[in-house]
């Protein structure tokens, strides 16, 4: 009875250990990022939503007081993004009152559909409740509180990270 306990384990086991492998290898074929460990990881995660069209996803970066008004319009707004680069300027904590801010200077290159690149420069304004603070749910993680971007004839490679 015991051998038969032990077969009948290991066939189930086997069995799962199949169906998981099969899981893995269609998860492997499917990418995600979601990082909210910086302000860089930040807007890269950002910007890694808007050039899949997670829109949803990359919508959930803002905070939510600070959100678009208008999520269909907002999306709307990057219909035309096949992709996006950005690269970031140096960044420190401000904390105060149980609050950290990051001012982010960046440079974004939105590649359009029709090929075309447009470059922005700016800055990404990227709030987070101290950790320590927080004690009520919900959870709320660093976000977006604001982004001033205006657009550039320098190319993506030539343009660098202003002050914010």
């Amino acid at each position: 009875m015991v051998m038969r306990t032990r077969a009948a384990s290991s066939l189930a086991a086997t069995a799962l250990l199949g169906a998981t492998l099969s899981v893995s290898a269609t998860a492997a074929d499917w990418t995600y990022m979601d990082d909210r460990s910086s302000p860089q990881k930040l807007v890269e995660s950002y910007y890694y939503a808007i050039s899949n069209r997670y829109y949803v996803q990359a919508y959930s970066y803002f905070r939510q007081s600070a959100a678009p008004q208008d999520f269909e319009s907002w999306a709307k707004g990057y219909a035309d993004t096949k992709s996006v680069s950005v690269k970031f300027g140096s960044t420190a904590p401000d904390p105060g009152a149980g609050q950290i801010y990051w001012a982010l200077p960046v440079v974004i290159e939105a590649i359009q559909t029709d090929g075309k690149s447009k470059v922005y420069i700016g800055c990404y304004k990227i709030h987070m409740t101290n950790l320590g603070m927080q004690t009520d749910p919900p959870y709320e993680p660093m976000g977006i509180d604001s982004a001033s971007l205006k657009e550039t004839t320098q190319s993506f490679k030539d343009a660098q990270p202003g002050s914010c």
